[in-house]
Parts: C-alpha cells; sequence; structure tokens
C-alpha cells in the first residue's frame, strides 16, 4: 500500500472520529469501543466503495451521495445495535451523517488531486461545474446548431418534413 493511502486513510478516520465521537457519546450512550468499531468498519466501506472505485469514475457529487448513503446506513445500524431506540438513533445517524459528508466534500478534492492524482479541475461555462482537465470534450459548432447564427454562404434548409 502506497503512503499516499495510508495519509488518506488517517485523514479519513480523524475526520470520521471528530463527526462519529462526540454525537455517539452524547445521544447514544456508545462505549469507546463501540465508537472505534464503528469508525473502522465506515473507514473500510466508505474509502473501497466510495473514494477508491466512485470518485475515480463518477466525480465529486456522485461520490458525496453515496458516502451520505453508506454513512447513514452503517451509522443507523450499528447504532440501533448499540442502543435500542430509534429516534435517538435515526437523530444521531443523520447529525452524524451530515458532518462527514460536509467534511468528506474537502477530503474528495484532496484525494482527486493528492493520492488519485486526476489532475486539476476547471470551469466550464456551458455546464456551470467543475470538470477534470483530462475529461473535457471539445464540440463543433454542428453539434449545437441552435446556439449561434448562420455563417456565411450556408443555405437556409428549404426541406419540408410535412410534405
Amino acid at each position: 500500500m502506497k503512503l499516499k493511502h495510508i495519509k488518506a486513510l488517517g485523514i479519513k478516520w480523524v475526520i470520521l472520529l471528530v463527526a462519529i465521537l462526540p454525537i455517539y457519546a452524547l445521544i447514544t450512550y456508545a462505549s469507546l469501543f463501540n465508537i472505534m468499531l464503528i469508525s473502522v468498519v465506515l473507514l473500510g466501506v466508505t474509502y473501497i466503495v466510495g473514494d477508491l472505485f466512485i470518485l475515480r469514475r463518477f466525480g465529486l457529487i456522485v461520490t458525496s451521495i453515496a458516502d451520505l448513503v453508506l454513512s447513514f446506513g452503517i451509522l443507523y445500524t450499528f447504532g440501533y445495535v448499540i442502543n435500542g431506540i430509534p429516534t435517538q438513533t435515526f437523530t444521531a445517524a443523520l447529525t452524524a451523517t451530515g458532518f462527514i459528508v460536509a467534511f468528506e466534500t474537502f477530503f474528495h478534492i484532496y484525494m482527486e488531486n493528492q493520492v488519485l492524482q486526476l489532475g486539476s479541475h476547471i470551469y466550464d461555462k456551458r455546464r456551470q461545474t467543475l470538470v477534470p482537465q483530462k475529461l473535457r470534450i471539445e464540440a463543433s459548432e454542428e453539434l449545437f446548431p441552435h446556439e449561434g447564427g448562420k455563417k456565411e454562404g450556408q443555405k437556409e434548409d428549404t426541406h419540408n418534413p410535412d410534405e
């Protein structure tokens, strides 16, 4: 395993502990062992599925949505097993998931640039989003005929499909 992945795992684990430890200790009264177990399972699943597989192929938004679903599912399941009270578990899982997704957005940018080295991003005016520079597509004017005026010497289309 590369040193970059170990550093990324450490950063992600700190993010998870900062989000999970106070919330689950106060709301569900989980022990330190249970919180560590939750964070290690969540770390393994979200790093492999979200950060290594989904982020590389689909980008930041899809990865954040996947992290939201995975984190909430794992946190709610473990919280329900530990606590057994659905409302407290739901509140704790939802709050912790919100913090995790907020901080993981910055972590995903770090993963793209430093660990996975997917390259820099540029602003695409047409889609109004940041896109990786390697994955840009250039389209000719013929692909978007309604966006510009007619070129000089171009004849008007006289074909009538109703005839």
